[in-house]
């Protein structure tokens, strides 16, 4: 089924421009974590900041027909918001009104066959619906969003059959710019391709998509995929596909045929999850992070376990239908000793054999040249993106150090430079070092909401919030680019004394570099496993200034039960003073002055 709503249809007589916010300094959220670098940093918000947080409120609700999975969307005075349906919606930001809403694709229910496990797409039986899983993203210039779903073909077909679908919608309508593609093809880099109709394992889309422009002002979406049943031996792969954006809108010379790259073609695995984080983007390069699977250091040309940049390269027309390619330019393998997780101590092999480097998203410092990120493991890592450094951490900025709970020993000050000698305690070496047995209170502490980063004047502050435990600010030297020492730490404990997953997902706001703006804004689990039930979820506001005394001030806390059930995926937007929260109980939360 495929329809627009009433409020659509009658739109569709008259379509306007993609209406402008009514404030000059207004700003456009057009993807998850803010912009390509995925700083997760809106620097022009002029309205909130921490003089007057505290009298945050909430104002209203936008009502949607199921869970939200993704991040909602700021454009102008419009919100978008992205159901488990397979459904869009348009809200007016100041009134709240439903401007149009269209179902895209029949969502499906993984409940029905998610056992036995390791057959279903949601082995908890949280959801009885099933279909946009990944951020879409906005271009706004031409007033085009582009989406994916994953659902039936059409209502009457099996609910074990299902297609990954890209669609080009108008923005203010809704409607279809261009014919919607299956996503499909085999990879370039061989090992097979993607998982469509009744094929298993099925892919699973979860990083939000990617909108790149290259130096001609050709542009491309990047589309990722993880794996449902994460087999380092396979079946099932994760992939990176790019459509150049002229093949979307049959431009002569060019199809919509796609580059498709596989992250482990002699393989299995390798899921490009990033917590629902996109791929970062500088100019034609695209770096991530990827999940378990076999890596660099097990089968060369595998990637799984990785950061990874990737180089785009535009179709030529009528030269295979436009296609364009990715290929691997850099990369950094974590744990190129992948058998030693197999012989870890039993207490400690499941987790072992789970680290997931890529449960996290990466953040871009495209002006200093870092890339950042963090995965199960806890430990954060400050990469040189013009020298990843492959199987050596020779060329980092840092030793990889655990960020997500303090005292951080026997790693280390944060800092470190890479010419210490090395200690054999060190988590990046011991790599049971940061598993829940050998972990303070016996807890996981991993990264699962992309950490997120802000600049004043002279340096720089990172931020992350690991599970069962508190947000930590990491200090950021302009000069070294390292990170140098831990900052300060918040109040809340994500998933309270019930432990469970998430920890926090967080971005920043500030007025530029001007001292006295920075706001750090988290939606974290109240209490409880958000990953395998469904639990109560609230917003929090920290000044992104630290106090002397080590601590965040926290600026506001949402009142209980009011924000509704948490959403693990979806990111909180801030945008011209005000704050949406998508969450489990269908609905966006905002919150104003």
């Amino acid at each position: 089924m495929n329809y627009l709503s009433y409020r659509s249809a009658l739109s569709l007589l008259v379509v306007p421009a993609l209406v402008v916010a009514s404030s000059a300094q207004a700003v456009d959220i057009w993807t998850v974590g803010v912009d390509n670098t995925r700083q997760g940093w809106n620097r022009s918000e002029t309205v909130l900041k921490p003089a007057n947080v505290p009298r945050l409120k909430k104002i209203r609700e936008f009502p949607v027909d199921e869970k939200i999975d993704v991040s909602p969307l700021v454009v102008g005075d419009k919100l978008y918001v992205f159901t488990m349906t397979n459904t869009a919606y348009v809200f007016d930001v100041n009134t709240g009104a439903e401007l149009v809403k269209r179902q895209l694709a029949p969502p499906f229910d993984p409940a029905d066959i998610a056992n036995p496990q390791g057959m279903g797409m949601d082995l908890h039986n949280m959801y009885r619906h099933w279909g946009i899983t990944a951020t879409p993203v906005i271009e706004v210039a031409t007033n085009t969003i582009y989406v994916t779903t994953f659902g039936k073909p059409n209502e009457a077909s099996q609910n074990i059959e299902r297609n990954n679908m890209l669609w080009t919608l108008d923005a203010t309508s809704l409607a279809d710019k261009n014919p919607p593609v299956l996503i499909a093809g085999n990879a370039d880099n061989g090992g097979g391709g993607i998982a469509n109709g009744f094929t298993t394992p099925y892919q699973k889309m979860r990083a939000g998509l990617g909108l790149l422009t290259d130096p001609g002002g050709n542009r491309a979406v990047v589309i990722s995929f993880s794996i449902n049943g994460e087999n380092p031996n396979g079946p099932g792969h994760g992939f990176v596909v790019a459509y150049d954006v002229r093949g979307l809108n049959r431009d002569p010379g060019f199809k919509p045929t796609p580059g498709i790259w596989n992250v482990t073609p002699g393989g299995g695995a390798g899921g490009v999850w990033m917590s629902g984080s996109g791929p970062a983007i500088d100019g034609t390069d695209i770096y991530l992070s990827t999940g378990n699977g076999m890596d660099p250091g097990s089968m060369a040309g595998n990637f799984a376990e990785s950061f990874v940049k990737l180089r785009y390269t535009p179709g030529i027309a009528d030269v295979n239908n436009g296609k364009p390619t990715l290929d691997v330019v850099d990369y950094w393998g974590a744990f190129s000793d992948f058998q030693r997780r197999d012989r870890a101590a039993p207490p400690d092999r499941q987790a072992a054999q789970d680290q997931d480097l890529g449960s996290a998203g990466v953040v871009l410092i495209p002006a200093r040249g870092n890339l950042i990120g963090g995965g199960k493991d806890g430990v954060l890592y400050n990469l040189n993106k013009d020298n990843l450094g492959k199987n050596t951490w020779n060329p980092h900025f840092n030793l990889p150090f655990v960020a997500t709970y303090l005292p951080n020993a026997p790693n280390g000050p944060a800092g470190l430079p890479t010419t210490t000698t090395t200690d054999p305690n060190w988590p990046i070496i011991k790599l049971e070092r940061n598993l829940p047995a050998q972990t303070p209170n016996g807890k996981s502490y991993h990264i699962h909401g992309t950490p997120v980063y802000m600049e004043g004047a002279n340096s720089g502050i990172v931020f992350v919030w690991g599970e069962n435990e508190r947000l930590k600010a990491y200090n950021y030297n302009f000069t070294t680019k390292r990170i140098t020492s831990f900052s300060a730490q918040g109040t809340q404990v994500a998933s309270g004394n019930d432990p469970g997953m998430p920890g926090g997902r967080l971005v920043i706001s500030s007025n530029g570099s001007d001292p006295g703006t920075g706001v750090v804004w988290g939606t974290y689990p109240v209490l409880g496993d958000a990953n395998s039930k469904v639990v109560p979820g609230a917003l929090v506001a920290y000044n992104a200034t630290p106090a002397a005394n080590g601590k965040l001030k926290q600026l506001f806390h949402s009142q209980p039960g009011e924000l509704g059930l948490f959403a693990k995926y979806s990111t909180p937007v801030v945008a011209n003073g005000k704050v949406y929260v998508g969450t489990f109980s269908n609905k966006v939360v905002q919150y104003g002055l």
